[in-house]
């Protein structure tokens, strides 16, 4: 086994998986790897399974939720096992510490008369209101909104291609003519050539996530409800659910690797079938 530095693992490693993740993923990765050492003040050979789970408990104690502190072990996990590849460790002591329960929550949407509220809000602003409907339209999440270019969108189709997804999983999204509508008449208000979909005010580069996170912060304020771009991202899939779309598929338009990650949409089917019941009674 050859000894390294944790600077230089950690270097190396980001080298290694650059082009195998997403840069999002990536950078959650080796923030996760860099708060370990940070912590545990010793090199990648000498760290130990009660290590990292001190370490986990730690974070558990200090606030973070079962969702994050399952981020932070898949980050721990990926980069020992490529300790493990390149000889840096003799084991990953990672490997077989279980994930934490996940938190058995209902996903947060906006009801109909809350989406029409924000459509309301948005009206008479071609970008605002073209960015609302393809988050809501498509369910992506807000890097791969900011990372859209418009070679990605088929308008024959009405779909578009999202290259590099969590993971660097690329899929294709639908989209509805009323959301084509917007966006056609977005795109065609514009004076420039950048190729990304969404740019900034000035036309000069792409829209950023700190903006995009601003207008919805603004949003709230005035509607008196909160709104973000994760939650229009829920609201595609409850309503999918509500109308009795398979999981499967559901599961294919979100870029889920784990089903049980669709599956928290499972009792809106329920109340899916209630609200059907109701019309009909």
């Amino acid at each position: 086994m050859s000894e390294i530095k944790t600077e230089a693992c950690i270097e190396r490693f980001q080298l290694e998986y650059r082009l195998r993740l997403s840069s999002q993923t990536m950078k959650g990765y080796i923030f996760s790897v860099t708060q370990l050492f940070d912590y545990l003040k010793m090199e990648p050979s000498r760290v130990s399974k009660k290590d990292i789970r001190n370490w986990l408990l730690h974070l558990s104690e200090a606030g973070y939720k079962p969702s994050t502190i399952k981020d932070r072990l898949i980050g721990l996990k990926t980069f020992f096992k490529f300790c493990m590849e390149e000889g840096y460790v003799t084991k990953n002591p990672a490997k077989d510490i279980p994930y934490p329960k996940r938190e058995d929550k209902k996903p947060t949407y906006l009801n109909k008369g809350q989406l029409m509220l924000c459509r309301e809000l948005v009206k008479g602003n071609v970008m605002e209101r073209a960015l609302l409907e393809v988050l809501y339209a498509t369910g992506v999440r807000i890097s791969e909104l900011i990372a859209m270019k418009k070679e990605d969108i088929n308008w024959d189709e009405k779909s578009i291609f999202i290259p590099e997804g969590k993971r660097k999983k690329e899929r294709i999204v639908p989209f509805s003519r009323e959301c084509g509508g917007y966006l056609s008449a977005y795109l065609e208000s514009r004076t420039d050539d950048l190729p990304y979909v969404f740019v900034n005010s000035r036309f000069n580069r792409l829209l950023h996530q700190t903006r995009i996170n601003e207008r919805f912060r603004y949003y709230s304020s005035q509607l008196g409800f909160r709104v973000t771009p994760h939650m229009l991202r829920h609201t595609f899939a409850t309503h999918l659910v509500k109308r009795g779309m398979r999981f499967d598929i559901i599961q294919l338009l979100l870029g889920h690797d784990d089903p049980k990650t669709t599956q928290l949409y499972t009792r809106f089917y329920e109340e899916g079938q209630k609200e059907e019941y109701d019309r009909w009674t």
